[in-house]
């Protein structure tokens, strides 16, 4: 393996690593939280409750 291989596994590394923790970081927002309590409650409820 070259050096230029290091580098490029090493940038790609990184630039996973910042793409999961800006998802992570936007799933936790709370701005979601209604979204997210209402996809929680789907399963419990009736067929004339689903929008």
């Amino acid at each position: 393996m070259t050096a230029a291989w290091g580098q490029v596994a090493g940038i790609v590394t990184v630039v996973m690593m910042l793409l999961f923790v800006g998802i992570w970081i936007w799933v936790w927002n709370d701005g979601h939280k209604p979204k997210y309590d209402r996809l929680a409650r789907l399963p419990m409820a009736d067929a004339e409750d689903r929008p």
